[in-house]
């Protein structure tokens, strides 16, 4: 699995340091079982003699046996391949033949026990390889590197291979093993892993979740497919569909489906949790949409009574100023009217009362004669007349009371008149 895709045919699970030190335990501790599987075989020996010059793969070497270079392909096991055309390298194929090379290195002495048939259509040598009475064939498979095979009919190994392959699977080495990345179990460790780290509940927008789970089953879904006999050499797994292994990969196909399972239903919990989200989501959206729109329109509301209250006073601001301009146009004529009519009666007051006094005064005097104190008193009504008539087309401004002469030097020598409490004032001009 590589960033949350399952990645397939890679066989490289252990670095060469660590892989060096897992194979050197695994060498210390198959020996003994290829030792007790050695001693159940038994009679392995005679012109079966030979020395290691090469390894080829995890289950084949080359040998000198009897001066000839033989290649040996060891019987009843079978370990992922490394050098096969028309397949990528397996998983722990390197591993198995590093295994092979370290366990029987040049110039290591075998020993070569035959079954029914000593050679395979490709020409190899069909044999049990021992060293220090101790099976290989066996060791191989309990080191968790190779599975049991049968080749009909040959099958004087199988027993012990298939017991060591048991244990190996019992004990989770190798092809077995869990924290391998490229094995089946490791494999389907991660998806499930993955299934079970879906969330049951999501805080906010589930779509990452959702997108991580739809992931998950497409992982789960490949590898499903991928454990079928024909897709097991795209996991880089192709060993483990050995006829003798179907049991075993029939168990890892149910976890598989399990696993599947469980992130089906993971996705449809976050897709039912999306769904959720977005309906929520929507409805919140229409609220606020709705709060908007009921908003706006008390704005607009409250603007357009605004504008119309701004409206009517200006209307009756208008008409009060209408209203006062007319009465001051009825006022102004009545005003004018008043004034000619006060100033006739007071020309003719003023004549009456300037000839009485004139009169009075001539007659008091005995100097002036009554006709001219008479025609006095016309030039005074006559003059006033006259007043009356200036000021009315001249002026709106009506004299009080009667004119009193008035003279300083430098200063107002026009004609004023006196009120009431000796109060004066000037003539409108």
């Amino acid at each position: 699995m590589a960033g949350g895709k399952h990645t397939r045919g890679q066989h490289g699970a252990v670095g060469t340091g660590t892989r060096r030190g897992v194979l050197a335990t695994l060498v210390a501790g198959v020996v003994v079982v290829g030792a007790v599987a050695a001693g159940a075989v038994g009679g392995i020996g005679g012109d079966g003699r030979g020395t290691v010059v090469r390894v080829v793969d995890g289950d084949t070497l080359i040998a000198d046996i009897r001066g000839e270079e033989t290649t040996i392909r060891l019987l009843n096991i079978d370990t992922p391949e490394t050098k096969d055309p028309d397949q990528p390298v397996q998983c722990l194929g390197p591993e198995a033949s590093e295994f092979l090379a370290e366990r029987l290195p040049a110039g290591t002495e075998i020993e070569l026990e035959y079954d029914q048939e000593r050679t395979d259509r490709y020409g190899r040598t069909l044999a049990g390889v021992l060293e220090s009475d101790s099976l290989v064939n066996a060791e191989i498979a309990a080191a968790g590197l190779g599975v049991p095979v049968l080749f009909e009919p040959n099958d004087r190994f199988l027993p012990e291979v298939e017991e060591a392959a048991s244990t190996a699977q019992a004990d989770g080495l190798g092809l077995f093993a869990a924290d391998i990345a490229c094995t089946i179990p490791a494999q389907i460790a991660e998806v499930a892993q993955a299934a079970d780290g879906i969330p049951t509940t999501v805080e906010g927008d589930p779509a990452g979740p959702l997108a991580e789970a739809a992931t998950v089953v497409e992982d789960a879904d490949a590898l499903v497919a991928g454990l079928a006999d024909d897709g097991l050499p795209g996991l880089g797994n192709a060993v483990l569909a050995a006829p003798l292994m179907a049991q075993y990969m029939s168990e890892r196909r149910e976890e598989a489906g399990d696993v599947l399972e469980r992130g089906t239903t993971g996705h449809e919990r976050m897709q039912e949790a999306k769904t959720a989200y977005d309906e929520e989501q929507e409805r919140l959206r229409k609220e606020k949409e709705e709060r908007e729109r009921r908003e706006r329109e008390e704005r607009e509301r409250q603007e357009r009574e605004e504008r119309e209250r701004e409206e009517q006073e200006r209307e009756e601001r208008e008409e009060r100023e209408r209203k006062e301009r007319e009465r001051k146009a009825q006022q102004q004529p009545a005003a004018s009217s008043s004034g000619s009519s006060s100033s006739g009666k007071s020309g003719g007051s003023s004549s009456g009362s300037s000839s009485g006094s004139s009169i009075g005064s001539s007659s008091g005097s005995g100097t002036s004669s009554g006709s001219s104190s008479s025609g006095s008193g016309s030039s005074g009504g006559s003059s006033s007349g006259k007043s009356s008539s200036g000021g009315s087309s001249g002026s709106s401004c009506v004299p009080y009371g009667p004119e009193i002469l008035y003279s300083d030097d430098g200063g107002y020598t026009g004609k004023r008149y006196g009120m009431p409490g000796g109060k004066t004032f000037r003539k409108c001009s």
